[in-house]
């Protein structure tokens, strides 16, 4: 809007008598506009007293519109041409753009019930795209790993022998010979085409689900963008069209060195820690929960427990911000669950047998109290008494 203001003044040498024929053009379109859309509404609904509305709007959106040709006429070689012209374009587009939002919604939408129902597949193959093995690709094999399938394996497509072996040499050397590494001939040298075969292929027993993950070097500045391809996004194009083919980018992002060592980021998290002899899991406070909006210390009761503190079969207070919210079945009945952030960790209230609750959403501030339990490894307070704050 700046720009085009200041388009406008440099073009109208910022001389008002030339900027009005642009302000009256829009502004009495916009009033025939709105008083003719009201009489349709009066004439659609016939509300009480619609006639009397019907005349006033109807006399309004007639009067609007002949000011409208009026100064369409006359400043017409004035400036109004412009937005004579440029108004029906501008509504054609924006039309046209809200009609491709709505078919895409549509789209979404149609197929969503049938896709969430369908039966899960017999099988599950995770394949990994490796043109050389480097960070992204171990990291693609590693999160690979988590998917735990039915076969797991690495392809590569051979466009160059000599980088071939070479890859070869290094999968031998960095101890993958458990990671079957398959190697494709590509002599046309169109990827995408050799992974919708190598993907076809392994679907078209009908019962297996592939997913395929293909590592994708991100760069910091748009001119190291410039010096690579775009062969993912192809692959990525070719393979969507695929029925049960699932297809993932798993980035790496370059020019970290330095910021983050790899030894401190697979560093596993500390394990729980565990309330004096009876197993049970104490609540651990996180970053996001050290950044959780605290509540006035005026509004917290005198007699509040620490979340940190809290312990298993005990009796707690426990006062804090709403930071997630779920159904989750219990038993086969679906219920409330929230987590309960303060300065210090998490809680878990369940809410046996309710899917909702008035106020407590993510955000809300919420005083609980009741016994202290555990619902999957986690503390929880199960039907806690509660107000909100």
């Amino acid at each position: 809007l700046a720009v085009a203001a200041i388009a406008v003044l440099i073009v109208a040498d910022a001389k008002v008598d030339k900027l009005i024929p642009l302000y009256a053009i829009g502004v009495f379109t916009s009033f025939t506009l709105s008083q003719a859309g009201m009489a349709k509404h009066h004439l659609t609904h016939r509300e009480p007293h619609w006639r009397v509305g019907f005349a006033i709007n109807a006399i309004g959106a007639f009067l609007s519109l002949v000011v409208d040709i009026i100064i369409a006429i006359t400043k017409f070689t004035h400036g109004a041409w412009f937005i004579i012209v440029m108004v029906p374009v501008m509504v054609f587009l924006l039309v046209r753009l809200n009609r491709q939002y709505e078919e895409e919604l549509e789209e979404l939408k149609e197929d969503a019930p049938n896709a969430a129902q369908a039966p899960i597949l017999r099988r599950h193959v995770v394949i990994v795209l490796i043109d050389q093995l480097d960070i992204a690709a171990a990291r693609a094999i590693q999160y690979a790993r988590t998917f735990t399938p039915d076969d797991v394996r690495a392809v590569h497509f051979d466009l160059d022998p000599v980088k071939t072996e070479d890859l070869i040499a290094a999968w031998r050397n960095l101890g993958f010979s458990r990671l079957p590494l398959d190697i494709v001939e590509c002599p046309d040298r169109r990827i995408p085409r050799a992974a919708a075969e190598v993907v076809a292929t392994t679907l078209a027993d009908g019962e297996t689900e592939v997913s395929v993950l293909i590592p994708q070097r991100q760069y910091k500045h748009v001119w190291h963008r410039l010096l690579h391809d775009r062969t993912a996004n192809s692959i990525v194009q070719a393979l969507a069209l695929l029925p049960h083919s699932n297809v993932t980018i798993v980035p790496y992002h370059l020019g970290r060195r330095g910021e983050a060592p790899a030894a401190q980021e697979h560093t596993p998290a500390p394990r729980p820690k565990r309330n004096g002899g009876n197993g049970r899991r104490r609540g651990a406070p996180s970053t996001a929960v050290l950044e959780a909006e605290a509540i006035p210390a005026v509004l917290l009761p005198a007699n509040r427990t620490p979340i940190a503190q809290a312990s298993y079969r005990s009796t707690a207070v426990i006062a804090g911000r709403v930071r997630e919210v779920r159904v989750q079945p219990h038993g086969g009945v679906a219920s409330l669950e929230c987590t309960v952030v303060d300065e210090t960790g998490g809680m878990l209230l369940v809410f046996l047998g309710r899917r909702s609750i008035a106020g407590i959403a993510v955000g809300s501030r919420v005083i609980a109290e009741g016994m202290v339990g555990e619902d999957r490894g986690r503390l929880a307070i199960l039907n806690p008494t509660y107000r909100l704050l």
